[in-house]
């Protein structure tokens, strides 16, 4: 099953289950509860701490961490677990149903700039380049606001779990006005994605 976060960032194939980290994780819970999905695949786009990565980069996931930028500085902690990743093994396609998140583990090399990209989340936007470095010097390369409820989530149920994250911005004081320019062509974009990826199934 493929979920989105929706609003402005729909796709006919994904389910929507809300913006941010709270809407996110009581709407995956209630679609997990009734529709029962082999596997979770989030789709959406992400804003990128480093300028490594480029406008429209493909990235693959199965790791989110929620950290918000005053613990970067010292000025907060938390006692709750911070990271989360999913190791469950994804299945093969049966009866139509599925399928996808092995396609996308056996693609990834040719699809993905990276395969193993870590995604923190949270309910606000970076704005600030001096914290965006912070969080790519410890190795986290995107922030999406969603990512990391899906996936505890998907762990709750034992679900396998992955992410397909497109860059739309990088986290810097033009944040929003350059996701606005970008969005219409990101979506463009990762709908072409699932389109290829619905040819791979078929042909596999």
């Amino acid at each position: 099953m493929f979920v989105c976060a929706g609003r402005n960032e729909i796709f006919s194939f994904a389910s929507v289950i809300g913006v941010g980290l709270v809407e996110s994780a009581y709407n995956l819970t209630r679609i997990c509860l009734e529709k029962k999905p082999s596997e979770i695949i989030f789709i959406g786009s992400a804003g990128a701490y480093g300028k490594d990565s480029q406008i429209f980069d493909l990235h693959f996931s199965r790791t989110a961490t929620q950290i918000e930028s005053s613990s970067l500085f010292d000025k907060s902690y938390t006692p709750l677990q911070n990271r989360v990743e999913s190791k469950l093994e994804f299945r093969e396609s049966q009866k139509g149903e599925g399928g996808f998140g092995k396609i996308l583990e056996m693609e990834c090399k040719k699809e993905f700039v990276s395969c193993g990209t870590i995604i923190n989340s949270s309910n606000y936007i970076t704005t600030d380049s001096v914290v965006a470095q912070e969080f790519f010097m410890r190795g986290i390369l995107l922030e999406n606001m969603e990512f990391f409820s899906v996936i505890q989530v998907a762990e709750y149920f034992r679900i396998p779990c992955c992410g397909i994250l497109c860059v739309s911005n990088y986290c810097a004081p033009n944040a929003h006005k350059e996701f606005m320019t970008n969005h219409n062509a990101l979506k463009t974009k990762l709908e072409n994605f699932y389109t290829k990826l619905l040819d791979l199934r078929q042909g596999s």
